[in-house]
């Protein structure tokens, strides 16, 4: 068989795949944006009292090979014994002037990009993102942050109290900056992870009351490891890692929820909100609904979130507010609501400051923010579709044949939609098209096909000549 070498793979990558993210950042233009914003700092959003949490044992947790850390949290008992828990998020904005052309520059990128087995093209210059990650570096290990803080039932693990949102100094340690391996290793001895565990658990069941969308959690999903530079390969996340993961994404939600609320309470002008109106389309699912159906049936009915300025419900996270809060380094939106959040605590004593964004800037930023994350995600889809591909040349390499479990999701004259569901034995979740003249589908027939593969060819423009044999046996169905 023709198979081609990961060498190969790669120089295809970087010719089709990677100008798709668009242009890495340039050192040179970025010390030019650095030069001019250290002029104006601190700035008119500038927190110069925070409450000191350094002496909080705190935690973060992230892929294995990331630099920087948007988040952390603690767990602790105060001295009456109660239980809290402090979602700590890195504060990026504390360095950025919005009136500088480096806030300029951000706007125009929006989000980091991560196109794969590559270095991230971040959001901003390397030196901010390493200044605000809450990891331990050459900038040291004490923190700005932003933190929500909840009192934690000690009998039901579920929030009780007041939220209260503080300004803060944090500080993680290099030993308490885990990887998601590193944590899976001790969470059933280290007391701090058994007890988030719990929380997390709890605001599942909480969720579970108002969105079918918690189903999406059932779903054990696959990766690409690129560790051995010969072969990437395909790699199941076990239970266990699983729900760290669960754990950090119930924590992201929670503080983006009370943001979400906080900026609806406080702010006239509106916000950036974080929106999805699909509860009538929920309703219209069965309660048993795996969440591999679940996240299937999201996808063929085009059921997406969006920004905008005026509050509306995220159905599928289940809350009526929600705000992105949570990964400031990463989306512009999150550093919106930073800037947000400190013109509310700064307002009380300073009458006369401005607020940082009007209304029509906030439509604007919210279409912005809309726009270009809808377009990165087309070029992520495309870039794992890119990677399954080789990985499955890898596999041919060592096994000659390998089975593909797919179903047909839509026919849209001239295309044919599938979702490829399984390679070999890991469940993945790859879309691809088909161009045909003719083809009678019952849409609801989700009827899954295992295919026998030997061959394939480097993904190009089009899917299609990408897998021939799955392209042939389609015309037969």
């Amino acid at each position: 068989m023709n198979h081609k070498s990961n060498s190969y793979f790669e120089e295809e990558y970087t010719k089709q795949i990677a100008p798709l993210y668009g242009n890495i950042r340039n050192n040179v233009h970025d010390s030019t944006l650095l030069q001019k914003n250290s002029n104006i700092i601190p700035h008119d959003y500038s927190i110069l009292n925070r409450e000191n949490y350094t002496d909080k044992i705190t935690y973060s947790i992230d892929p294995d090979g990331c630099e920087d850390a948007d988040d952390a949290f603690s767990i602790y008992y105060d001295s009456n014994n109660r239980l809290y828990l402090a979602i700590h998020i890195a504060d990026p904005t504390e360095e950025i002037n919005i009136n500088s052309p480096l806030w300029r520059d951000i706007v125009d990128r929006v989000i980091t990009r991560y196109p794969s087995n590559n270095k991230p093209i971040h959001l901003m210059p390397k030196v901010i993102v390493d200044k605000s990650s809450l990891m331990e570096n050459k900038y040291g290990n004490e923190k700005n942050a932003i933190t929500v803080l909840t009192e934690i039932n000690v009998h039901t693990y579920e929030p009780c109290g007041n939220i209260r949102l503080l300004f803060t100094k944090v500080s993680v340690k290099k030993s308490n900056a885990f990887t998601y391996k590193n944590a899976c290793d001790i969470c059933e001895t280290d007391s701090i992870l058994i007890t988030g565990l719990k929380i997390s658990d709890a605001l599942i069941k909480m969720r579970a009351k108002t969105t079918l969308g918690v189903k999406l959690n059932e779903i054990n999903p696959s990766y690409i490891d690129y560790s051995d530079v010969n072969c990437a390969k395909l790699i199941n996340v076990d239970k266990t890692e699983l729900s760290i993961k669960h754990m950090i994404a119930e924590f992201a939600i929670f503080a983006n929820t009370f943001v979400g609320e906080y900026l609806k309470i406080h702010m006239e002008e509106g916000g950036i909100f974080r929106a999805c109106n699909a509860q009538e389309w929920l309703s219209t699912m069965v309660d048993n609904i795996s969440g591999e159906e679940l996240l299937n049936s999201i996808i063929v009915n085009g059921i997406q979130a969006e920004y905008i300025r005026e509050n509306a419900s995220h159905d599928l996270v289940g809350k009526n507010e929600y705000s992105h809060f949570t990964s400031p380094i990463r989306r512009l939106s999150d550093c919106i609501s930073h800037y947000l959040l400190k013109y509310i605590h700064l307002k009380q004593n300073k009458r006369k400051l401005r607020t940082p964004f009007t209304k029509i800037e906030l439509d604007e930023l919210s279409e912005k923010c809309l726009s270009i994350t809808k377009n990165i995600k087309k070029v992520q889809y495309r870039d794992t579709k890119f990677r399954l591909i080789q990985v499955m040349n890898n596999m041919l390499l060592y096994e000659k044949q390998i089975y593909n479990t797919f179903f047909i999701t839509s026919y849209k004259s001239p295309f044919l939609n599938l979702i490829i569901c399984k390679i070999g034995d890991t469940k993945v979740h790859m879309s691809y098209t088909i161009r045909m003249k003719k083809f009678i589908h019952d849409d609801d027939d989700k009827t899954k096909h295992t295919l026998l593969i030997t061959v394939v060819n480097c993904l190009g423009k089009f899917d299609a000549g990408s897998i021939p044999e799955l392209d042939k046996y389609v015309t037969t169905l």
